[in-house]
């Protein structure tokens, strides 16, 4: 396929959950952060943070730093993964609930 088709459908889907299959068969979901020239760059979001609160500690003073209150979750972590245009094989919209 055309890098330019690519480049297109990226900025169309511009700050939406999208899911991108790579040349070697690789496969990657997350939100769209940044387009460029070469490059799509994703948002994939990991458990990690939710994992790590499993064994929270018991002082309420350290619940700041993870935005903890009651009624309030902690949030997911976000981490960026560039994958160059001409390496992309498809890319297709997911659904996205909260």
């Amino acid at each position: 396929m055309d890098t330019n088709f690519h480049q297109q459908v990226c900025w169309n889907c511009m700050n939406k959950y999208v899911g991108i299959v790579t040349t070697d068969g690789q496969s990657f979901d997350g939100f769209i952060a940044h387009v460029d020239q070469n490059y799509v760059t994703l948002a994939v979001p990991s458990n990690e943070m939710v994992e790590r609160l499993n064994g929270m500690p018991t002082q309420e003073s350290s619940y700041r730093q993870f935005g903890f209150r009651p009624g309030f979750f902690p949030r997911r972590r976000f981490f960026q993964r560039r994958i160059p245009f001409f390496g992309i094989s498809d890319i297709f919209l997911l659904p996205f609930f909260i």
